[in-house]
């Protein structure tokens, strides 16, 4: 509850009380909310398919300018976290509804994101892997053209994000290059 003071003047003050709830904590779990889908999911997804990333991708042919097996989790804590962060000032531009579309393009772009991580490692899919990571990345870009349009700097926060899945499309066509028979 928030409580306000009045002057009355001559009687002294009055004090009323809002029944109203502060909307700092609403606002704290949303933006957890934003935060937690990417990069728990991410973090998880990763952890799960641990030994499966020892065992298969260091044995494929690579190029030298090839990620180091522990640079994947990091870049995608990094990406996740500037668009999770992205994603909540958005969604203080009217909630989910007035940013459905929006909002919508960044869910589905961050649910393929984690379902790459176990199509490409524990399914150890090439082509598959390639494909879903260049649909990453088209939707990254359209979802940071949409940010970008109702708030520059929120578009901006989603660069880093846009920088590793394109990197990743490129990594992930030539591993099925290299390695298709």
């Amino acid at each position: 509850a928030v409580v306000s003071t009045q002057s009355t003047g001559d009687t002294g003050i009055r004090m009323r009380v809002d029944p109203k709830p502060s909307k700092s904590c609403e606002h704290g779990f949303i933006f957890l909310f934003w935060q937690g889908i990417g990069v728990l999911g991410g973090v998880i997804m990763f952890l799960w398919i641990d030994d499966e990333i020892d065992d298969w991708y260091k044995k494929l042919e690579t190029a030298a300018w090839f990620p180091a097996v522990d640079f994947f989790l990091p870049a995608h804590i990094i990406g996740a976290s500037f668009s999770g962060a992205a994603a909540y000032g958005i969604w203080r531009y009217g909630g989910f509804t007035k940013q459905i579309v929006r909002l919508t393009v960044h869910l589905f772009q961050t649910v393929l994101a984690i379902c790459w991580i176990p199509i490409m490692f524990k399914a150890q899919d090439l082509l598959v892997g390639f494909v879903i990571s260049f649909l990453i990345f088209a939707t990254s870009i359209v979802r940071t053209g949409l940010f970008f349009s109702i708030n520059p700097a929120l578009g901006g926060m989603c660069l880093p994000s846009d920088i590793w899945y394109g990197y990743l499309s490129a990594v992930a066509l030539q591993l099925w290059n290299i390695n298709t028979d």
